[in-house]
């Protein structure tokens, strides 16, 4: 019946500051845009779409995913994002791999891993 995954989504309250986000610090493209209303990426091959609340379909808070992203590096990852003013809120190494956790601007956890 079904075919496979179309997008994940997620709520923002502010596009603006989500897309700074997503776009310029982590560096993920814009696959497809309507202003004022949403914007989906490509992150790492996951189409992401990030919408603005409308307390209809799209409200922020509890429904929310947590977002896992796959890197080489933890330790170089954040040096990276460091120097785009994007902080680690803490960070582990599970023995399969260290991994990170950073925060978007509505506060939705974004781990960074090393490990599958």
């Amino acid at each position: 019946m079904f075919e496979r995954y179309s997008f994940v989504a997620i709520t923002t309250l502010d596009l603006y500051r989500a897309r700074s986000f997503w776009v310029d610090a982590l560096g993920f493209s814009v696959t497809e845009e309507k202003a004022g209303h949403f914007f989906i990426i490509d992150a790492g091959g996951l189409r992401l779409c990030v919408d603005l609340a409308d307390d209809e379909i799209h409200k922020v808070g509890g429904s929310d995913p947590v977002i896992g992203l796959k890197v080489q590096s933890v330790s170089e990852a954040l040096r990276r994002l460091a120097s785009r003013g994007i902080q680690a809120e803490s960070t582990s190494d599970t023995g399969r791999g260290n991994y990170a956790t950073i925060r978007d601007p509505d506060g939705r956890a974004v781990i960074i891993t090393e490990s599958d």
